[in-house]
């Protein structure tokens, strides 16, 4: 039986990793898990390619197990997300960063209308296909989903600095917030990557 692998991906600015404990933490946690063995990854300057050292935005995409099997880089260009589907899946369990991504996949796979998806399970929202998501209501306080399916670094970080807060969210709630936000380890909320919620469909 092939051991299971899972991914990271790291924000690299200007040829510095940014952000990086967070990342190394979850390596951490996720092999102390599933292997005999925890993985104590480390990311300094010399790792990144000279090729990318001078890139406004590079993505840092780290494939492991047991041990690490791919580091691959990447110049980050930021998605289009003007719209999201709702779909729902109540059994689904992402609470690690798992590589395989089939499930997700074949989620998205009902829903091509749309530019990505928002996944409900037992009717609360949780994530999209690639990020966690906080929501803007009418005073401008932002919150995140406490049913999240998997609690991200950005997500952490904005949490422990008071940004956002988590709150329990409902389908039904989507329509009576401005819209939200779409965040991860490589978009943040002043990127700006915001779907109106009368395009959530």
């Amino acid at each position: 039986m092939k051991e299971p692998l899972f991914i990271e991906v790291i924000k690299v600015v200007n040829g510095v990793f940014v952000n990086p404990q967070p990342h190394i933490q979850r390596i951490l946690r996720t092999t102390e898990h599933f292997f005999e063995k925890p993985l104590y990854a480390q990311f300094t300057k010399d790792m990144i390619p000279a090729n990318m050292q001078d890139c406004a935005l590079v993505k840092c995409r780290i494939v492991y197990g047991s041990d690490i099997v791919s580091i691959d880089y990447e110049p980050y260009v930021m998605r289009t997300i003007k719209n999201l589907a709702l779909v729902e899946h109540n059994t689904i369990d992402y609470a690690f960063k798992y590589h395989n991504r089939d499930l997700i996949n074949q989620l998205k796979a009902r829903a091509k209308e749309a530019d990505d998806i928002l996944i409900i399970k037992n009717s609360q929202v949780t994530d999209t296909s690639f990020s966690n998501v906080v929501f803007e209501d009418y005073k401008g306080n932002l919150f995140t989903p406490k049913s999240t399916l998997l609690a991200g670094t950005k997500r952490k970080q904005l949490l422990k600095m008071g940004v956002i807060q988590e709150k329990e969210i409902y389908a039904d709630d989507i329509t009576s917030y401005k819209g939200l936000y779409l965040i991860n380890a490589m978009i943040d909320i002043e990127d700006k990557l915001f779907v109106n919620s009368n395009n959530v469909i």
